[in-house]
């Protein structure tokens, strides 16, 4: 988790230090769409493991202006524990609508880079089973989540991301980026 958070901080210092008067990689009418894995999710404990050895996380948003998107997402998470005879499954799904705040106009950053910030708020699902009792079941509620971004354009509109807070049921997610 270490090597994960100092790879974010130095993609966001270097995206800072690579400032230049140029188009921005985020304007309005933009369309992005994110593809990418969560790390670090809050189901995971000592002597849990994943179904999926990370959390599948899609994002939609179009820009409205040429600092803020708005959009949804959903993102899938389980683990399950396994040990002296007992077994404890759990999942969950989230639901939810996105907005970010995208800072390049303002720092002026290269038109590679996009950093941003936002918030998220859905509606979540989580089901959990064991094998020595009648415990199963479903319960949802609303989640809300923070978030700070990056994204890095290798092509016109194809780069990667990555985004560190608690959202979409993990604490970093990364993948790849799709701008139309």
């Amino acid at each position: 988790m270490k090597k994960q958070l100092l790879f974010i901080a130095l993609f966001l210092f270097t995206a800072i230090a690579s400032m230049a008067q140029s188009k921005s990689a985020f304007n309005k009418g933009d369309n992005l769409f994110n593809v990418g894995v969560g790390i670090g999710s809050p189901f995971f404990g000592t002597g849990y493991s994943s179904s999926l050895p990370v959390n599948p996380s899609v994002s939609y948003e179009i820009g409205v202006s040429d600092a803020i998107s708005v959009g949804g997402q959903v993102s899938y998470a389980s683990s399950k524990y396994d040990g002296y005879n007992y077994t404890f499954k759990e999942s969950a799904i989230f639901f939810g609508a996105r907005g970010s705040y995208h800072f390049n106009e303002l720092l002026k950053l290269n038109p590679k880079f996009d950093l941003y910030g936002g918030a998220s708020l859905g509606y979540v699902t989580v089901s959990i089973s064991d094998n020595q009792s009648t415990i199963t079941g479903t319960a949802s509620g609303f989640g809300f989540g923070l978030y700070a971004g990056g994204k890095y354009y290798l092509g016109k509109g194809t780069g990667i991301y990555s985004e560190l807070g608690y959202q979409s049921l993990s604490f970093l997610n990364v993948g790849i980026a799709f701008k139309f």
